[in-house]
């Protein structure tokens, strides 16, 4: 009797355990995927740099439910792609002239040093073969051809980094590449620098297969400064710049404000 009433208990409260041991991980797979939808349309452009959305909204738009749509939005604000509005949602990250700035700046640093240490050591097949899926044209404003275009200039840019034989700065630039991701689809959504990066691309393959680490330094730094021209442009042609107002201190040489 009593051995039965064991069984019977533990058949009894055996399912519900599991079930609170499964409901977590789907909470947590939801609040996961809520995560990668939302990170991905932002990077994309889709949820356009500066806009304000509701919980409300991003709920609705995604199909999600509340619970992951807030896991999400806060693991995404944490990441610092969104800023928390009291009583108003959530402010997508803004694209500024200082991010640009910032970011260009040390991959121009990344990339001299890279390019500069795999002249002459880095696999030209390989490149060449990459540089051909970069020259295929991608459509401005799609944002999956925009995708596919960027996935093969990256693979581009850190195989020239593997040369180098140094992982931390593979690392490091595959990192920035990231980073600067939402910059490129701003950017390309514009026009389309197929055939300007495919000059570009040239030039530094046949650079570094010479093992000419000056001119493959001037190559990339060629392509970068386009490439932040591009970016810039967009920035300047948005509506949300037209009618800023962009005053200057007045400063003397010595960087100290002018007495008025």
């Amino acid at each position: 009797m009593a051995t039965a009433g064991k069984n019977a208990v533990l058949q009894t409260t055996g399912p519900p355990a599991r079930d609170a041991a499964v409901r977590p991980l789907a909470s947590e797979r939801q609040s996961d995927l809520a995560f990668q939808s939302i990170r991905r349309a932002i990077v994309r452009c889709e949820l356009a740099p500066g806009r304000t959305v509701s919980e409300a909204e991003i709920e609705e738009h995604f199909e999600l439910k509340r619970a992951a749509t807030r896991a999400a939005l806060d693991r995404l604000a944490t990441h610092g792609l969104l800023q928390p509005l009291h009583r108003r949602g959530y402010q997508i990250k803004p694209i500024t002239l200082r991010d640009v700035n910032d970011l260009y700046g040390l991959r121009e640093v990344l990339e001299l040093a890279i390019v500069k240490a795999a002249a002459g050591r880095v696999d030209e097949v390989s490149l060449r073969r990459l540089d051909k899926v970069c020259g295929l044209s991608y459509k401005p404003g799609n944002r999956d051809s925009e995708d596919r275009f960027l996935r093969a200039n990256s693979e581009f840019h850190l195989l020239i980094a593997s040369a180098t034989g140094n992982e931390r700065l593979v690392g490091a630039l595959a990192e920035v590449l990231h980073e600067m991701e939402r910059f490129f689809h701003f950017g390309l959504a514009i026009r389309d620098r197929t055939a300007e990066m495919r000059h570009e691309h040239e030039a530094l393959i046949e650079a570094l297969s010479q093992g000419d680490a000056k001119a493959a330094q001037q190559a990339i730094l060629e392509e970068l400064r386009s490439s932040r021209s591009m970016v810039l442009n967009a920035l300047m042609s948005s509506a949300s710049l037209l009618d800023v107002s962009i005053t200057a201190k007045a400063l003397d040489p010595t960087g100290k404000r002018l007495a008025r």
